[in-house]
């Protein structure tokens, strides 16, 4: 099977969408498929942070203890594994400044910060995008 483009948008807050596009990141690297990862707004100030694995309580703590009772990796690990396999990690610029953040402090944390038309073509050209 050829490799494929894959493009998974990281927006969502939870411990469960962190851990979901950590997953699918990981296995599609292992696959040998092309994976751009783009972090954006709580994603992003978690990852550049060093909070990514911190589950933000309720249900959300809920699911990261399953996480952790079943011995499975910090999603900040899979993403680490993946990147190691050839996965790119980016996040717009707009969104590091609107994230609060400085673009030299989210540079030192991801591959790159493509503006929005490129991280837009990557999608459109892609053979699978998603936006968790």
């Amino acid at each position: 099977m050829a490799a494929r483009s894959i493009v998974l948008h990281l927006h969502g807050e939870s411990f469960a969408r962190r851990y979901q596009v950590a997953s699918h990141a990981i296995a599609a690297a292992a696959a040998g498929d092309e994976v751009r990862v783009i972090l954006w707004f709580d994603a992003l100030v978690r990852w550049v942070r060093g909070t990514f694995d911190e589950p933000l309580g309720g249900e959300d703590e809920a699911v990261a203890l399953r996480h952790g009772t079943l011995g499975l990796p910090p999603p900040s690990a899979m993403l680490a594994e993946a990147r190691s396999l050839g996965a790119r990690l980016l996040a717009c610029e707009t969104a590091v400044r609107l994230a609060g953040l400085d673009p030299g402090e989210a540079r030192a944390h991801v591959d790159d910060l493509p503006g929005l038309q490129e991280i837009l073509a990557a999608a459109r050209d892609a053979d699978l995008a998603l936006y968790v």
